[in-house]
């Protein structure tokens, strides 16, 4: 089934349930015989119905990864097996005399406020977080990758000629300037960290030319390069 007939399947249901209760209301006198008390019932049975649809709609909420959709619909569930018992309670002792009319609206306020906190809790607060950790996770990412590179590059700077020694101390003191940068939020350290990263893999080849007996013309143009991006990302803090 695709995603549009589910979603006309399940307004349909809820249009179709929200008719049998109307249908009820209409049937036992409707507004006619409408008291105080009757009136909490109607509202209260209206409320519950919706309550028991919310974890319909939200089921049809797109969440990338949808194993992280579980846990909040389990909680947005556990609120309905919570509200309902608990909201039919209400109207028996009010109907029953047990509880006032007033003690009853207060309850089943409290209720209904308790059951929107679990659902911003369940799932609104949950996806933030969700999405805040896969935020963090890629920025982490990139800086891991660009410290791996950095790492790798280190072990061919003893193999370096003695010609290239001034070469090899600016370069040093890039790599080791590479292991104290630390992630910068709302994307702003991406284009200097994709840049390092493209600037030591060039630092990378000209570096095999030289093990290989090659001289690359570029080489130290490409080192300074680096230490010039290393630098201006160093500058970037949260």
């Amino acid at each position: 089934m695709t995603g549009k007939r589910f979603l006309a399947l399940r307004s349909l249901l809820f249009v179709a349930g929200g008719g049998i209760i109307v249908l009820a209301f209409f049937l036992n006198g409707g507004g006619k015989t409408l008291d105080r008390i009757n009136g909490f019932m109607w509202v209260s049975i209206a409320l519950m119905y919706l309550v028991i649809f919310v974890p319909f709609f939200f089921s049809a909420i797109r969440i990338g990864n949808f194993s992280a959709k579980i846990p909040s619909l389990v909680m947005v569930w556990a609120g309905v097996f919570v509200y309902v018992p608990l909201s039919t309670a209400v109207i028996i002792l009010l109907k029953t005399g047990i509880l006032t009319f007033h003690v009853s609206v207060i309850i089943q306020t409290v209720l209904v406020f308790i059951f929107a906190v679990n659902i911003y809790f369940g799932y609104f607060a949950n996806l933030h977080l969700r999405n805040t950790a896969l935020e963090e996770s890629n920025l982490y990412a990139c800086l891991t990758e660009i410290k791996s590179k950095a790492a790798s590059l280190s072990l061919f700077l003893a193999r370096l000629p003695a010609r290239y020694e001034e070469i090899q101390k600016t370069l040093k003191r890039s790599l080791d300037d590479i292991k104290y940068i630390t992630p910068v939020q709302n994307g702003l350290g991406n284009d200097g960290e994709n840049r390092i990263l493209a600037s030591l893999e060039q630092i990378r080849t000209r570096c095999e030319t030289i093990a290989q007996g090659g001289t690359p013309p570029d080489f130290e143009t490409r080192v300074d390069e680096l230490k010039a991006l290393v630098n201006e990302r160093k500058l970037l803090r949260n």
